[in-house]
């Protein structure tokens, strides 16, 4: 069976197109063509910066010097090559530790010691090419103009230009990002507020589900005769999941501790319904229970792993719920069986779609949401979330 993913969207043990689609809105396509654009015109000014630093190095030495031009650009050609591939790794590193995330102070402390470390191996590249080109550490116009000093002085001169030419590509390029970060951050905070206020009340639409009331009222009533202490305990939950709910509305996020417990009062009022029906296993990493989730994520998967895979079933099935950390993320599975021909089959999905939704405007394209139908008879839900 091949391995179907529909990433940001997902319905346990069904798949719409619909959904699928609005998933995706919640990244627009003009903000991955301004992405990509941003890929290009970095660049094309990486290159042709580098390129005409290099050429105007080769050119001083070639021209006021005498220089031999294969010795110079032996030179230039790999201090320049070396700094293409250390600010490109400098940007790698910075994007994977989200280093625009973090207080102005730490950040430019980081910058800092990290130019130092780029400007020491510029230098350790710098003298190891003039040795190959010239038999001297030291370039011919830096010999040129720095010939008085002695060589210890004129390393430490070269050890300062490299320094500030690894500065000034800190300076400009984290100035740039980090006035680009701000605009995101406001546009997303923007997008969230307006998509929040928009779908507050779809989502007490969505989750506050009539028919699981009537069922529950009902269960609670033929528990009320035979079990009262057992009726009185499903009153008591069934108020803390109403409360729970349409509280919903006015926060962003709660810890996975706190939706869990929401999670198992709802579960144990469905199990009234279905009985032996619903067979539930839990893997919970207790450091996972400390991170921060949308209000209402875990509680849609559950909902809807139960009610489109689990009661459709004459046999029932077991939920599987799972949360576990990583170094960088948590990730929040949620298992069901399947019913058949179920892939095939459509449904509105309001509360899934606003849950991707909300999870990409909080945590940005690196939280992702899919649905793995590799198993011909379950579903799984699969929610990362960065740390």
């Amino acid at each position: 069976m091949p391995h179907n993913s529909l990433t940001h969207a997902g319905l346990m043990g069904q798949s719409t197109m619909s959904d699928v689609d609005s998933a995706n809105s919640a990244i627009p396509l003009s903000t991955r063509r301004v992405t990509s654009g941003w890929t290009t015109l970095y660049w094309a000014l990486q290159l042709s910066v580098w390129g005409f630093f290099c050429w105007w190095q080769i050119g001083g030495e070639v021209v006021f010097v005498s220089a031999p031009w294969s010795s110079a650009a032996i030179v230039w050609g790999s201090y320049s090559f070396a700094g293409i591939v250390l600010t490109h790794w400098l940007r790698i590193v910075s994007k994977r530790g989200a280093w625009l995330s973090l207080p102005s102070l730490a950040l430019i402390r980081r910058l800092l010691l990290t130019a130092l470390l780029l400007g020491f191996i510029g230098l350790a590249i710098m003298v190891t090419a003039s040795m190959i080109a010239y038999r001297n550490p030291v370039p011919a116009m830096m010999q040129y103009f720095n010939d008085r000093l002695p060589l210890w002085n004129r390393i430490f001169n070269e050890f300062l230009i490299s320094l500030f030419v690894y500065l000034t590509w800190v300076a400009a390029y984290f100035g740039v990002a980090t006035i680009r970060h701000r605009y995101q951050l406001e546009m997303r905070q923007t997008q969230l507020a307006e998509a929040l206020q928009a779908a507050e009340l779809r989502l007490l639409e969505a989750q506050l589900n009539p028919h699981f009331l009537f069922n529950a009222l009902n269960g609670v009533r033929a528990l009320i005769a035979d079990e009262p202490a057992r009726a009185q305990d499903a009153v008591t939950q069934l108020a803390r999941t109403l409360r729970y709910t349409l509280g919903a509305g006015r926060q962003q996020l709660v810890s996975l501790g706190q939706e869990l417990e929401m999670v198992d009062d709802y579960l144990a009022l469905e199990s009234m319904r279905l009985a032996q029906r619903l067979q539930i296993v839990r893997e919970i990493d207790p450091a996972a229970t400390q991170m921060r989730i949308p209000t209402m994520l875990l509680q849609t998967l559950v909902e809807n792993a139960i009610k489109h895979g689990i009661a459709p079933l004459r046999q029932g099935g077991t939920l599987r719920i799972v949360a576990r950390t990583t170094a960088n993320e948590l990730v929040l599975e949620v298992g069901n069986p399947k019913p058949p021909g179920s892939a095939e089959q459509t449904v509105g999905g309001v509360g899934l779609r606003n849950a991707s939704k909300r999870l990409q405007l909080l945590f940005g394209p690196r939280a992702t949401f899919e649905l793995d139908l590799s198993v011909c008879d379950r579903a799984k839900a699969v929610v990362r979330i960065p740390a």
